[in-house]
């Protein structure tokens, strides 16, 4: 989700110059007698006076509207969820975010990896949500590989009672590391250990041992 910066609105306010008016006096030409009627003349005649265009007054400067704040580009839910497991960039750090998507009317959340700084800043990395019918839907969702982009490991969610996340990573069958999310503790968070070689037969088991559902085990790379 992106904001605008929107440019504020200057106006500039306009005050008309006052018109500015000379009135002359007749006088009599210098070393003779001035013309009595002449000078009766300009007595009886009433002055007349022209009177300035007012000055409006200047106009008020409109409050200047605050700067629009931008809108986050995510707005993530629940608490980060933290690995432990420091890198290039700060700690491996996933975090959910909302999803808001009219066509995806039962997918509500999505899952980012990124990595948290000495600060506290996290900087996010590689985003990934489902794609069709729930994001609650008994199974994995989720399931990416993102590699490089700030050495993610491949990492998704699990819906479900999950006590075991297991890949086959070349010739080994690996278990994925994992963690709860504490708005919702039916969803868990996992991860393996970064390598660059790609997981296969992504699979998940209860606390039994008992294989559960598989949902979208598909992996997707970024």
């Amino acid at each position: 989700m992106s904001g605008l910066n929107r440019p504020w609105a200057v106006v500039a306010a306009a005050i008309g110059a006052a018109a500015v008016v000379t009135s002359g006096v007749a006088m009599a030409s210098a070393g003779a007698e001035p013309d009595v009627a002449v000078v009766a003349a300009a007595q009886a005649q009433p002055t007349t006076h022209t009177s300035p265009t007012p000055i409006p007054p200047p106009a008020t400067k409109p409050t200047r509207p605050a700067r629009p704040t931008a809108e986050p580009e995510h707005v993530f839910l629940g608490e980060p969820v933290r690995t432990g497991v420091n890198g290039q960039g700060g700690e491996l750090v996933f975090r959910f975010r909302e999803i808001d998507i009219p066509e995806l009317p039962d997918i509500h959340f999505g899952l980012f990896a990124g990595r948290t700084d000495a600060h506290g800043v996290f900087a996010g990395k590689y985003g990934t949500n489902e794609a069709e019918g729930s994001d609650k839907a008994p199974g994995f969702h989720a399931a990416s590989i993102a590699s490089d982009l700030g050495r993610i490991p491949a990492f998704g969610y699990y819906s479900g009672p999950v006590a075991k996340v297991t890949a086959k990573i070349g010739r080994k069958t690996v278990q994925a590391h994992q963690a709860n999310w504490n708005l919702d503790a039916s969803i868990k968070v996992w991860w393996f250990d970064y390598t660059t070689v790609e997981p296969t037969d992504l699979a998940a088991f209860d606390a039994a041992g008992k294989p559960l559902p598989l949902g979208n085990n598909q992996f997707h790379r970024g």
